[in-house]
């Protein structure tokens, strides 16, 4: 194969190159246990749940709540909530720029936040705004509530004003359309702001970031950061807000000088921790009081709660992972996972397992944990060898491998009562695949868009986006994984 020239090459070209293969794949911890290998594809899925309209995925976030009954997507300024068993489709209108981020609470089912960006051309949304909703009241008030009409009132609003102006101002009937256009998008704007009440209304960020949650575990605190986005790589103020949503106190958590990547609160609702780029770790409780500081000296990228509230572990920039006891505040761990990023890391639920990935290859590794101390036993790192990448020059494929770095890296849970649960679900970038791997059976999952089918991605069929995967969810509940794509979701059991 001829050696393709030293250049970058675009999203859409490496993914046109690339061939799913794996060099090193998980298999059973039981090493008795025979792993199995089954590929799912399009086409055979349990069911499918239309969206209304495609969704555009270029700033797309969703969430599913906490019954597993509903999912939230958001779709530009609005949010469109899908009961995922009937397919009924109801919209929350509140923002007046585009959303960054949604979530639903992990106890109630009805409580959703919301966060659009700053939209400085905007006159009616000059903030950073987080709005909370109660999907079931906003469901009732939307039946009552008539619907207004825009059209004539804009219409009848521009020609009373231009009656006293009558002598003064000439406007041709393309002026007067083009005026009421302008005062109808002022209306229902003003419309959509109303709907919301301004007790229900933060000035703040919320980020989801390198897996960071955002409530406490119990959901009695909301996780956010103040205000508009400090500078970066410098000395700033970056502070940390808990919102109690029950009294709307505020406790504001202080000390980091630099981006925070990753925040979240430790299974027992006691502590809060938190990584950035200022080279600390730190955690603190309740009420905002500094508990533990550890300096890595690195850019910080995300951390994990053991699931029993004594330990976190944590990644730098170097890929050094840290274990620290949250009673003595000592180090009791380290391992070199580097050279490069490690910024998606979780922990099993219960306890034995930490799963980290990595930047290169698309490279997952399953550690063991026991007393605090880790130990590496595991490894899935993605291949080349079958992909026209291998054709490369050596540092142009150097730079794509680092595109195939994990993106999410999480362990499913289990229903109440059902045990603990060893399933993991991952996805790399730019491979388009999205996998769940079960460690007890040494069973895996792979979904692929069709147009994939782990093959190259014909041009054709590529643009249009509609099957592009953009996520996932789980429902423990049922015992589903559902895949979502720009036209919908599909569901697969996992059985």
């Amino acid at each position: 194969m001829p050696v393709r020239p030293s250049r970058g090459l675009s999203g859409r070209e490496v993914r046109e190159l690339w061939r799913y293969a794996v060099a090193t794949d998980f298999h059973a911890i039981n090493p008795s246990i025979r792993t199995e290998e089954q590929t799912l594809g399009y086409g055979t899925e349990d069911r499918f749940l239309p969206f209304d309209q495609p969704i555009s995925t270029s700033r797309f976030t969703y969430s599913i709540n906490a019954s597993g009954q509903c999912l939230a997507v958001t779709d530009k300024s609005n949010i469109d909530i899908y009961d995922l068993e009937t397919g009924e489709r109801m919209v929350l209108k509140g923002h007046t720029s585009i959303l960054a981020e949604i979530g639903f609470s992990p106890t109630d089912p009805n409580l959703l936040v919301s966060y659009a960006d700053r939209d400085k051309d905007n006159h009616y949304n000059n903030a950073n705004e987080i709005i909370i909703w109660n999907v079931e009241e906003e469901k009732a008030a939307a039946q009552s509530r008539p619907p207004m009409a825009v059209d004539e009132a804009a219409k009848v609003g521009i020609r009373a004003a231009l009656s006293s102006l009558e002598e003064t101002l000439k406007a041709s009937e393309e002026d007067l359309e083009e005026m009421q256009d302008s005062l109808k998008a002022m209306i229902e704007q003003i419309d959509i702001r109303s709907r919301v009440s301004s007790s229900r209304r933060l000035d703040g960020r919320i980020s989801t970031h390198f897996q960071s949650p955002l409530f406490s575990n119990g959901g009695e605190y909301l996780i956010y950061l103040p205000k508009s986005r400090p500078a970066s790589n410098g000395d700033d103020t970056w502070d940390i807000c808990l919102y109690n949503l029950a009294t709307r106190d505020i406790t504001t958590l202080s000390g980091h000088r630099d981006s925070i990547m990753w925040t979240g609160f430790s299974p027992d609702n006691t502590l809060i921790a938190s990584a950035d780029w200022d080279g600390f770790f730190r955690v603190h409780d309740v009420s905002g009081k500094e508990v533990w500081k550890w300096d890595t000296e690195k850019q910080n990228w995300a951390a994990v709660f053991s699931p029993d509230s004594k330990y976190l572990a944590g990644t730098d920039g170097a890929g050094i992972v840290r274990i620290w006891n949250l009673q003595s505040g000592e180090e009791t761990a380290r391992f070199d996972n580097g050279p490069r990023w490690c910024r998606t890391i979780d922990w099993s639920p219960d306890g034995h397992h930490i799963i980290i990935g990595g930047e290169d290859h698309g490279r997952l590794r399953l550690f063991a944990f026991s007393d605090g101390k880790i130990e590496m036993i595991q490894e899935r790192i993605l291949s080349m060898k079958n992909s026209d990448l291998g054709g490369l020059d050596p540092a142009v494929r150097g730079s794509v491998c680092r595109l195939m770095s994990v993106h999410k890296a999480q362990f499913l849970s289990s229903p109440e009562g059902a045990g603990t649960s060893t399933r993991l679900v991952h996805s790399v970038g730019l491979d388009e695949g999205i996998e769940v791997f079960d460690f007890d059976k040494g069973k895996k999952w792979r979904f692929v868009p069709p147009y994939n089918e782990d093959g190259s991605v014909a041009a054709n069929q590529a643009g249009d986006g509609q099957q592009t995967l953009v996520g996932h969810i789980w429902r423990k509940e049922t015992g589903e994984i559902g895949v979502i794509a720009a036209d919908g979701i599909r569901f697969w059991r996992l059985d």
